[in-house]
C-alpha cells in the first residue's frame, strides 16, 4: 500500500507597502512623545496661570491694605458697636434669620468710605470679592467690617457687625498673618481660593484683617479653557504632521517602488524602461538611492546585453544542432540496406546502359 505524503502549506505573506509602514512606525513612536508633550504642555501652563492668579491676589491685598484708611477702619466699628443694638455683643442664635446677623450702615461717611475704597481695589480685579474683619468675641471668631457685597444686586457679603466662625480656621489666623489657602474650598457663600492678611496700622498693631477671594469655578473654567484650546491646537498640529509625514514617506520611498517596478518588469524579460536622465544642473546632494538607482541601472544594461549575447549563442547552438541532425539523418538514410539496394540498382541500371551503347 503506498502512503502518498502531503507537503506542509507554506504560510501565506501579506504585501504591507513599505510607505505604509513607515508612517504607522512614525505614529507609534512620535505619538507618546506628543502625548507626553501635550501633558506637560498643560501643566506647566495651568500652573504657570494659577501662579499669576494667585500672585494677583497677593498683590490685590496689599495694594487695598497700603491704601485704606486705617484710622477711619478703627473709629468706624468703634462708633457703630457703641451702645448699638445692631451689634449685641451675644453671638446670634442658630436660629436668627442671616438678615438679621449684620446690616448696613449706609448713613455713616466712615463705613460708605471704605466701601467705596474696597470697590475701587476690586475694579483692578473684577473677579475677586473683597472684604474686611475683626476679631470677634468668641475663640475662632470674627466680626465683619465692610465687604463689596454691598454693591452686588442682590447685596451679599459680609454685613457690617456680623458675626462668623468658619469651620475652618484660615481666616481666623489671617488676623495675625498672611494665609494664602490655594486649595478650594467650601463655606456658605460658595467655592473659593482665599488669602487673607493682617490690617497693620502706622504703630505696627493688628488692627483687624482683609480677606479676598476668587471663585474656584473661575480658576477651574481657566483650566478647562487651556484643555480645550491645547486639545484642538494638539489634535490639530496632529493630523497636520502626519498628513506631512504620510506625504513624505511617498516621496521617499516613490524611487524604491519605481525600482521594484522595473525589477517586477525585467523579471518578465522586458527590459525597454527608459531610464529618465538628470536634466540641467546635477543634483547637489546624492543619497543611497541615487545610488542604488545607478547600480540598478547598470546592472539591467548589463543583464539585458547579456541575456541578448545568451540569445546569439542559444540561435547558433540551434543552427548547429539542426544541421548536426540533418547530417545524421543523411547518415542513417545512406548507411540504410534500403538505400543500399536502391543504390546497387541504380548501379546495375547505369551499367547496362553503357553495355547498350
Amino acid at each position: 500500500m503506498n502512503e502518498q505524503t502531503t507537503e506542509p502549506a507554506k504560510p501565506t505573506s501579506r504585501f504591507f507597502s513599505l510607505r505604509l509602514k513607515i508612517w504607522i512606525s512614525f505614529i507609534l513612536i512620535f505619538t507618546p512623545v506628543f502625548v507626553a508633550s501635550y501633558y506637560w504642555f498643560y501643566q506647566y501652563t495651568s500652573d504657570r496661570v494659577f501662579q499669576t492668579i494667585t500672585d494677583d491676589l497677593q498683590e490685590t491685598i496689599q495694594g487695598a491694605i497700603q491704601g485704606m484708611d486705617k484710622e477711619g477702619f478703627v473709629q468706624l466699628y468703634k462708633e457703630e458697636s457703641a451702645d448699638n443694638p445692631a451689634c449685641p455683643p451675644e453671638k446670634p442664635s442658630a436660629d436668627t434669620p442671616k438678615d438679621k446677623n449684620g446690616y448696613y450702615p449706609e448713613d455713616n461717611p466712615l463705613y460708605m468710605e471704605h466701601e467705596y475704597w474696597l470697590k475701587a481695589v476690586q475694579q483692578i480685579e473684577p473677579q475677586t470679592r473683597m472684604y474686611t474683619y475683626i476679631k470677634g468675641i468668641e475663640t475662632g471668631e470674627i466680626i465683619a467690617i465692610g465687604s463689596t457685597g454691598y454693591f452686588r444686586e442682590p447685596r451679599g457679603g459680609f454685613r457690617f457687625c456680623q458675626r462668623y466662625t468658619s469651620t475652618s480656621s484660615n481666616i481666623y489666623n489671617g488676623l495675625t498673618a498672611q494665609v494664602d489657602a490655594w486649595e478650594p474650598y467650601k463655606d456658605d457663600f460658595g467655592r473659593w481660593i482665599t488669602t487673607y492678611a493682617p490690617i497693620i496700622d502706622d504703630n505696627g498693631n493688628a488692627i483687624g484683617a482683609i480677606g479676598v477671594d476668587i471663585e474656584a469655578s473661575y480658576v477651574e473654567e481657566v483650566r478647562a479653557n487651556i484643555l480645550r484650546s491645547g486639545a484642538i491646537a494638539f489634535i490639530i498640529s496632529y493630523i497636520l504632521i502626519f498628513l506631512l509625514v504620510f506625504w513624505l514617506s511617498g516621496f521617499l520611498t516613490r524611487p524604491i517602488i519605481g525600482l521594484a517596478g522595473v525589477a517586477k518588469q525585467i523579471a518578465e524579460g522586458d527590459y525597454s524602461y527608459e531610464w529618465q536622465e538628470d536634466s540641467g544642473n546635477p543634483r547637489n546632494f546624492r543619497d543611497e538611492i541615487d545610488t542604488l538607482t545607478g547600480v540598478f541601472k547598470v546592472m539591467v544594461d548589463k543583464v539585458a546585453q547579456r541575456e541578448k549575447t545568451l540569445r546569439a549563442r542559444v540561435q547558433q547552438l540551434e543552427i548547429m544542432v539542426d544541421r548536426s541532425k540533418l547530417d545524421k539523418q543523411v547518415q542513417e538514410i545512406v548507411e540504410s540496406d534500403f538505400f543500399q539496394d536502391l543504390q546497387s540498382k541504380v548501379q546495375g541500371m547505369r551499367n547496362r546502359f553503357k553495355k547498350e551503347e
